[in-house]
């Protein structure tokens, strides 16, 4: 949940989350992970998703157990609804820095956030950690998208001019770019494109479809314009 009153481009933020949620809330009841290797993140999601499986009572305690770790780290330490930017399942990104974080379960700083960029929206974000752009929120992301998300974290907010040139630069470099790849979608086994004439299309490579037929337009507005209209709102 992304507060709806706070500003849309946040400059210090700080992300925190309890470390494998769900397997520490299982370990403080000494559930059973025999031969599960609980550093690997993919066994032990998929063992908690086979616990979970026709067990109401266990997904349900999972999800009020994290919600209320996360409630509890707000509370104790004093963290206003004004500082409260972002709520997760299993963790926040606040305005200011926790001095209780080792109760029960540990909450787990995961770094200074500079800036937060928030959708129009309220539904969308991303956070840059010392130049590591995370996008959340957005559906259909995908890998190749990195290479244009990553030029966000580089903007310069203190000089107006310098940032507008900037967003024009990444709008220019995603409208105009003829990577193929960057535009496919990967869906199952293929990849979904979006075309100008035909909408949404399946495909097995870069070799069925021409780059004139792509409709970056729409790519533009859905990956990248929620963050600009944020930017531009904040900043013109």
């Amino acid at each position: 949940m992304i507060n709806q009153k706070c500003n849309l481009i946040i400059q210090d933020s700080y992300s925190y989350d309890i470390v494998s949620c769900y397997p520490s809330i299982l370990s403080n009841m000494n559930w059973d992970f025999t031969n599960v290797d609980l550093d690997n993140k993919q066994e032990r999601s998929i063992f908690i998703g086979i616990q979970q499986t026709d067990n109401e009572n266990l997904s349900s305690f999972l999800i009020n157990s994290a919600d209320s770790l996360v409630r509890y780290y707000l509370e104790n330490n004093g963290v206003s609804e004004e500082e409260t930017i972002i709520t997760q399942r299993d963790g926040f990104i606040i305005t200011k820095i926790l001095e209780n974080t080792d109760e029960f379960i540990s909450m787990k700083f995961r770094g200074h956030i500079s800036p937060l960029i928030i959708s129009i929206d309220r539904l969308k974000y991303i956070s840059i950690i010392d130049e590591e752009v995370i996008v959340k929120g957005v559906s259909h992301i995908y890998p190749a998208l990195n290479l244009i998300y990553q030029k966000f974290s580089n903007l310069n907010f203190f000089n107006k001019k310098i940032l507008f040139s900037q967003l024009n630069s990444i709008k220019n470099s995603f409208i105009n770019n003829d990577n193929k790849e960057l535009f496919m979608i990967p869906h199952e086994d293929k990849f979904a494109i979006i075309t100008k004439k035909l909408g949404n299309l399946i495909v097995q490579n870069s070799e069925l479809f021409d780059i004139e037929d792509i409709n970056r337009k729409y790519y533009y507005e859905h990956y990248f314009m929620p963050f600009f209209k944020s930017i531009f709102l904040e900043y013109y």
